[in-house]
């Protein structure tokens, strides 16, 4: 075991047991005060938390390269750390001050024998940056890993310099086409920036030595003492980062182009004194690091914007494919050209697009464009389960699918790219489930896991997104928080991360108990008790009942969150309060079928007014077991064929989907994708919040039939907690072909249904090593071993 210096960014020393990612930190003493350890470090006339682009050097000597040289990184807000002019670096993961990220990397690969130059580029959008970055103030840390890294610890021998060339732009939601606050975008006036400021040959003499602001600090350090970040390694990987071609070129004002002549590479020449306009087609939604690359056209001004989709005359979007006749709102970045060789403009931040507007004025000097392209950025998520089916439309709605989950994923689950990029309960409880399911890859949702559990409130809720500036509540949300912990509980085997999250259970449940009135229900809510903002009959996404008392949908929802708490804590060895939520669960199961049943529609009501009836009450009664099997059943037709109930839009229809195959109506989730087949005729890309005419183009929770055609159609769902037995009920349909693949923390679990001439079924599902479960064909019930089962079901 070989004793390493901690991150000073986490000011400690650790012991690497098996890997980086297995520390065991042992706290010093003297870490706040010994020059061992590296210090926050900032520009000395820095204001603090105001909007501000800075750079940061340092340069060491070396005699030789060694094997590794292992440096742990972090900033207030966001870094790019660049050795010898190459990038290393960049971060750090998003959190908040109580859980603040660093990257480990090592550099060695970039370094050489003699004089090496460690850059940093450190920003704060201070006032101007999205809700999801928390910040102290504008600042930066460095901690070489041992001995040999010392002299690269931020400190006072760093140097450091403002870029005076950064201007925020600010845009309202009318300006951008929706509710925005995903933040500022970038203006740059080139003859303000010190470029080359990352290359080892820069002259960097008027540069000031850093301000230092104290040690770094994590949580088992003194507090009083410390800085207020306390540091935590980052425990998601680096983002998959990949060059796209350029946009197509749809549209030249003014200028002798064609999508041909930009076809192998974008390269051209504006005339100085003139102004020209490019509309170019992504032709799919996409997300990262856009860059422009062009050279002299000295004072020239360049727009870039970009949107998902255009909008017509009347503000409605349309088809996504067409694009005459619309006009561009949206975000946008802005250079000033100082006339130098090939400057190259790429946003602080990622840009979301399928459209791209370019909009170029020169001066008295012409304009060379060398290239634009798109830096992809996201999660890397991988494709590694599958599915395929007779029915090719469903084939290209898990395309769309997939594209809107992976461009929903970065550092954290996102809501929507675009809008807000904010990991939201709601939505990450889908995009867990889907990573899980089509990736194996689980630290997404860990994170989000304790994300959420870091936001909890005094009171006893989750703040509905996280990370976050701000504190917004959404009742319904910590309880879908429980449910998200459940899911995991069913699909890992992993009690020493559960058990941690067990006491918040608790405690958002306790929030909710003593709300119970005399009439067995949830009395008056306070807060936004959003369920589904997409129907219309829901104030706000509120359904009734909320402000008054009396809401079916809400006493239900916690009902079945505390059937799923039941079942975690019993498992953990906490009987007695299991049997109190199991107990407490049907009560209110009990006091809500005698108030707000109607025999004569044979649904259960919003209230016990009886006035309005809806798809979601239903659907939740049926996933907590409210009725007896028949009247589950009959429920669940209801729930189809009755278009009276108000209808659940596109995201709580995973949650109709889940009632429906716990009827063993599954089948019927196919048809009710040509919800989603609507969007492929409109040219979609990826899934939308709502609608054809809904804000975001790209939402989450929406991507969730990626999910349905694994859980449901092919039926595959985890039978035991740590998906320790495996159970197959496939629910077809209309289908007769289907092939999936599903990952198992033991391998993939593969499926395969294809109707014969015979009518009958040809059924194979191949398990991994190790695992057995159950195939559940009507009312057979046949067992599954490890390696391959083969059956014919009638």
């Amino acid at each position: 075991m070989k004793n390493l210096y901690v991150f000073l960014l986490a000011a400690m020393m650790y012991m690497a047991q098996t890997s980086a990612q297995q520390t065991t930190f042992v706290t010093l003493p003297d870490q706040l005060e010994n020059p061992a350890f590296a210090s926050w470090i900032s520009h000395p006339s820095s204001p603090g938390n105001d909007y501000g682009v800075y750079y940061f050097r340092k340069s060491v000597r070396l005699s030789s390269v060694p094997d590794s040289f292992t440096v742990h990184v972090s900033a207030d807000n966001r870094y790019r750390l660049f050795v010898n002019g190459e990038l290393a670096s960049w971060g750090p993961a998003v959190g908040d001050l109580n859980n603040w990220n660093y990257e480990t990397v090592d550099i060695s690969h970039l370094l050489k024998p003699g004089q090496n130059v460690l850059a940093a580029q450190v920003w704060n959008f201070g006032a101007h940056r999205a809700p999801r970055q928390n910040s102290h103030r504008t600042a930066f840390i460095l901690q070489g890993d041992g001995e040999k890294e010392r002299d690269v610890n931020s400190n006072v021998s760093w140097k450091v310099t403002q870029d005076m060339g950064y201007y925020p732009i600010d845009h309202t939601s009318d300006a951008v086409g929706g509710g925005y606050i995903a933040g500022a975008t970038d203006s740059l006036v080139a003859a303000k920036h010190p470029w080359g400021w990352e290359k080892p040959i820069f002259e960097d003499t008027q540069w000031l030595a850093a301000q230092e602001l104290g040690k770094g600090n994590h949580s088992g350090l003194n507090t009083w003492l410390g800085t207020p970040w306390l540091l935590q390694p980052r425990g998601i990987p680096v983002m998959e980062q990949k060059k796209e071609a350029p946009p197509k070129l749809v549209w030249a004002d003014k200028v002798n182009l064609t999508a041909e002549s930009l076809s192998e590479d974008f390269h051209f020449t504006v005339p100085k004194n003139s102004k020209i306009t490019l509309l170019l087609d992504n032709e799919v939604l996409t997300m990262g690091f856009p860059k422009l690359k062009v050279s002299l056209g000295k004072g020239a001004k360049i727009k870039i914007q970009y949107q998902e989709s255009l909008f017509d005359e009347m503000g409605k979007k349309g088809n996504r494919d067409v694009w005459q006749d619309k006009h561009m709102k949206g975000y946008y970045d802005v250079f000033m050209a100082d006339g130098g060789q090939e400057r190259v403009l790429e946003p602080l931040w990622i840009r979301v697009f399928r459209y791209v507007k370019i909009e170029i004025e020169t001066k008295d000097e012409p304009l060379k464009v060398h290239d634009f392209h798109n830096l992809y950025t996201a999660y890397p998520l991988k494709q590694n389960g599958f599915f395929s089916s007779d029915d090719t439309r469903i084939n290209d709605i898990w395309d769309v699918s997939w594209r809107t989950a992976r461009l929903c994923a970065l550092e954290t689950y996102m809501d929507c790219p675009y809008y807000e990029q904010l990991q939201y309960i709601g939505d990450t409880r889908i995009q867990a489930l889907i990573s899980l399911y089509v990736d194996g890859d689980d630290r997404l949702a860990r994170n989000a896991i304790s994300q959420f559990y870091n936001s909890m409130q005094p009171m006893g809720l989750t703040k509905s997104n996280h990370p976050s500036t701000g504190v917004q509540i959404i009742p319904p949300f910590s309880l879908v928080y429980i449910g998200m912990l459940y899911d995991y509980f069913m699909l890992r085997d992993d009690p020493d991360f559960i058990k941690k999250y067990l006491p918040g259970i608790k405690f958002i449940l306790e929030w909710f108990l003593p709300k119970i009135e005399d009439s067995g229900m949830l009395g008056p809510l306070t807060y936004w008790n959003h369920i589904d903002g997409g129907t219309a009959e829901f104030a706000a996404g509120s359904p009734p009942g909320i402000e008054e008392g009396g809401s079916a949908h809400m006493t239900i929802l916690l009902a079945k969150t505390l059937q799923d708490a039941s079942e975690m804590l019993r498992h953990y060895g906490d009987a007695c309060t299991a049997d109190l939520y199991s107990d407490k669960a049907n009560q209110l199961l009990q006091a809500t079928v005698a108030q707000c049943f109607d025999e004569k529609r044979g649904l259960l009501a919003e209230t016990p007014k009886k006035e309005l009836f809806t798809q979601h009450t239903n659907a939740i009664a049926i996933l907590a077991d409210t009725f007896e099997e028949r009247m589950n059943r009959e429920i669940a037709e209801k729930m189809i064929s009755d278009h009276s109930l108000a209808q659940a839009t596109l995201y709580f229809n995973f949650y109709v989907f889940q009632a429906l195959k716990k009827v063993g109506k599954g089948g019927e989730v196919i048809q009710e994708f040509k919800k989603w087949e609507a969007f492929l005729d409109q040219g979609f890309t990826t899934f939308p919040e709502h609608g054809i005419e809904s804000r975001s183009d790209c939402h989450a929770w929406s991507s969730h039939p990626m999910y349905d055609v694994l859980n449901i159609t092919c039926g595959v769902s985890p039978a035991a907690p740590g998906f320790k037995l495996i159970e197959v009920r496939p629910q077809l349909g209309n289908l007769t072909k289907i092939e999936g693949k599903m990952v198992h923390p033991s391998g993939i679990i593969k499926t395969s249904f294809r109707k014969n001439d015979t009518g009958k079924i040809d059924c194979q599902i191949v398990l991994p090593s190790a695992l057995e479960g159950t195939l559940i064909w009507k009312t057979q019930r046949l067992s599954l071993k490890e390696g391959s089962n083969n059956f014919e079901l009638e």
